[in-house]
Formats: C-alpha cells, sequence, structure tokens
C-alpha cells in the first residue's frame, strides 16, 4: 500500500499553477475565436460560389429553352428573321 501524498503546493506554486491555467484558457480562446472567424469566412465564400452556381444553372436553363424554340421553329421553316425577332422579344421580357 502506498502512502498518502501529504506535500502541499506553496503559494508560490499555487499561483504558478493558476497562471499557467488562465494562460493555457485566454489561448484556447483565441483559437476558437481564430476557427470562428474562419468558419465564418468558409460560410461567406460558400454562399457566394452558391449563388454564381445557381445564376449559371438559370443561365443555362434560359439558353437551352431558347435554344429548343429555336429548334422547334426551324422544324417548321419560320423565317430566320423571325426566329431573331422572337428571341430579341423574349430577351427583353423573361416571363414569355
Amino acid at each position: 500500500m502506498t502512502e498518502p501524498n501529504n506535500h502541499t503546493l506553496t503559494d508560490n506554486e499555487n499561483e504558478q499553477t493558476l497562471n499557467s491555467l488562465k494562460n493555457e484558457i485566454e489561448s484556447l480562446k483565441f483559437l476558437l475565436t481564430k476557427k470562428e472567424d474562419r468558419i465564418a469566412s468558409l460560410d461567406v465564400m460558400l454562399n457566394s460560389v452558391m449563388e454564381s452556381h445557381n445564376a449559371e444553372v438559370r443561365a443555362y436553363e434560359d439558353l437551352k429553352d431558347k435554344l429548343e424554340d429555336v429548334i422547334e421553329k426551324l422544324r417548321e421553316r419560320v423565317p430566320h428573321s423571325d426566329i431573331l425577332d422572337y428571341l430579341k422579344v423574349k430577351d427583353r421580357n423573361p416571363l414569355w
């Protein structure tokens, strides 16, 4: 059986331990703040990329619809000038 440790810390040792713990807490708080800032920065970047991606998808779908319309009009033998006029009107009125 081992004997109990009766060694008590001196005031100086207690103060050093306390200071060490305070420093460690401050260090951890700083690291946490840095990580939170990095997460916020990455979140902003992700939102920006997603907005850009969504805009590209909408532009692609719009062009695809226009191309399908043009192909259909060409099959119907609609004159090219009428197709160009149709596309100009569609560009001005996106709800059409």
